[in-house]
């Protein structure tokens, strides 16, 4: 699917407290924060710092293999990824596990940084157009993205460590044969390109992306499109 647009609304609101995110074991009470947001402009002010929005969706998938997954838990099918690269002009590839694939999303943010430590971005109401349709030439167990920048394979896992493990395994077991290298030699390109980043640590399975620049697609002739 391609993130055609994101219109977001005119106000939105983040919240922290006791037994969320990173610093919940440190917080003694909820704590909302309301924010007027300015789409034109571009720009949110955090006590008068001026941030640039960044409007991605957070909760974005299709139904899951097997028993039902809480709307606030990400894995295979997608689900709360919370990742800032599913912005406007971005492909969503998602493996399909019923028939008619069952799409929905919602969580959208108008502003979030890698992690979403608080255990919120800035979130707020809006309305989101997407194209879907049938990937022909792509074959994934898990979320992939493809922007301007390049493709990023997404993992989610209780454990971040195992999640970054298996989205380095996944991209190259993707990428593998439309090369001419061998395994060792993929590897070792993968770690000279490639890069582990992190989606968000604060949801019941953590995800990790692993992102190879369009430079190595293009060397390759490998398009998903």
């Amino acid at each position: 699917m391609t993130i055609e647009d994101i219109t977001l609304d005119d106000r939105g609101v983040m919240l922290t407290g006791p037994r969320l995110g990173v610093m919940g074991e440190q917080m003694e009470g909820m704590e909302a924060k309301m924010f007027d947001v300015d789409a034109a402009g571009g720009h949110v002010s955090f006590n008068g710092l001026e941030l640039p929005m960044n409007p991605m969706i957070g909760v974005i998938g299709v139904a899951p293999e097997g028993d039902p997954i809480n709307n606030g838990t990400p894995d295979r099918h997608g689900g709360n990824m919370d990742s800032k690269k599913i912005t406007s002009g971005a492909d969503l590839y998602l493996p399909v596990f019923h028939d008619g694939a069952l799409f929905g999303l919602g969580d959208v943010h108008a502003k979030m940084g890698d992690g979403e430590i608080s255990v919120s971005g800035l979130e707020i109401g809006s309305t989101v157009t997407v194209t879907l349709d049938k990937a022909h030439n792509m074959t994934t167990g898990h979320p992939v993205v493809i922007d301007e920048e390049g493709i990023y394979m997404m993992v989610s896992h209780e454990s971040l460590d195992a999640a970054v493990d298996e989205s380095v395994r996944q991209m190259i077991a993707l990428l593998h044969p439309h090369t001419d290298l061998s395994l060792s030699e993929l590897t070792m390109l993968m770690s000279l390109v490639g890069e582990t980043q992190i989606n968000q640590v604060v949801d019941p399975l953590k995800t990790a992306r692993f992102f190879v620049p369009n430079s190595v697609l293009d060397h390759y002739n490998i398009s998903f499109s």
